[in-house]
């Protein structure tokens, strides 16, 4: 049930709008946002109702990260304080700091997960909490892997407003196109804890530093201009026309197969650019054996021509030995001849 004090305005609309969109189970998402979109428009707030109306529907992982960071879980924060520490000593190239952070890495990683199986949205096969799926435990962890290895992931992973798992394949930066909820302009919108109710902060697309942000941007808004149409078309209808609108259910459910082929190629990158790492450091190595094959080869070829020389000047030594040697029978005979001559006589 959606109550909007008549005194709302539209900044305080969409912020309170987004906090409970992201706050409900995901089966729950499109009733709420239908009936907010109801709302807004009878309150006189149709710009607002249309962003709202564009919202879209987090994945299970997705939710389960907002549910993780909205229950205010200590190992939320963790995750900010290890990923800023991993970030710096990635900049500054400090070997031993990566390895002293190793560690710590893996336990916020481990308790992360943990976390998220108790508040998540019935992570469980069977909808119960604490027992997340091995999907989408894997995606919850990969998320914050992404969050980990980069500063704008963080944002978006803690907004608590998250559509969909992030992923990061090793280098470069982590993609976060269509992964927050956010207006029809590019801004931004997250959820800061402070002064007991939950606010928006709006970022933009440069505070955010993701150039993916505004590579997809005119397809983003193509799609988003749509769903907005779509969803104004829908309550027109419904107070105005007999016969029924756009079906949002079928439209949604087409949307999520849509982000499952994505979801589907982007697993796909990340195992080809996973070989790519790969065979690059294979690369590496097989450069190293030949060089060094090279040194020794160039070690042996010396040690090869220092034989060779020897082998020659020990051939002449012995020539000239040989010649010695001759000298010697010849003037041995003679003297023995010169001998045998002197006795016979």
């Amino acid at each position: 049930m959606v109550d909007l004090p008549e005194d709302l305005d539209a900044d305080s609309a969409l912020s309170a709008a987004v906090d409970a969109l992201y706050a409900v189970e995901p089966a729950e998402f499109i009733a709420s946002r239908k009936a907010w979109v109801t709302e807004l428009r009878g309150a006189g707030l149709r710009e607002i109702a249309k962003e709202v109306g564009a919202m879209r529907r987090p994945s299970l992982a997705a939710a389960t990260v907002n549910s993780l960071v909205r229950a205010g879980d200590p190992v939320v924060e963790r995750l900010r304080e290890v990923g800023e520490r991993l970030r710096h000593a990635q900049s500054a190239m400090d070997a031993a700091g990566l390895a002293a952070l190793r560690g710590e890495r893996d336990a916020v990683l481990a308790d992360w997960v943990a976390a998220a199986g108790e508040h998540g949205p019935g992570g469980g096969d069977e909808g119960a909490r604490g027992a997340l799926s091995g999907a989408v435990a894997s995606e919850v962890r990969d998320t914050a892997i992404a969050a980990l290895a980069d500063g704008a992931a963080t944002e978006v992973v803690l907004s608590g407003s998250l559509t969909r798992a992030l992923s990061y394949s090793g280098f470069g930066e982590v993609d976060v196109a269509d992964a927050v909820a956010r207006t029809s302009t590019g801004v931004v919108l997250t959820r800061i804890e402070g002064g007991g109710e939950a606010i928006d902060q709006r970022q933009d697309d440069d505070e955010l530093g993701d150039d993916a942000l505004d590579d997809d941007e005119d397809e983003r808004d193509e799609l988003e201009d749509d769903q907005r149409d779509e969803v104004e078309d829908d309550q027109h209808d419904e107070r105005e026309d007999p016969h029924p609108g756009p079906d949002l259910d079928l439209l949604e459910r087409e949307l999520d197969e849509a982000e499952k082929g994505v979801a589907a190629y982007r697993a796909a990158r990340k195992q080809a650019a996973d070989a790519v790492t790969a065979a690059e450091r294979a690369v590496e190595v097989a450069r190293a054996q030949v060089a060094q094959a090279e040194r020794l080869l160039a070690a042996a070829q010396q040690h090869l021509g220092d034989a060779e020389a020897g082998q020659e000047s020990a051939a002449a030594e012995l020539a000239a030995a040989d010649e010695d040697l001759g000298a010697a029978r010849e003037a041995r005979d003679a003297a023995r001849a010169a001998l045998e001559e002197a006795e016979d006589s």
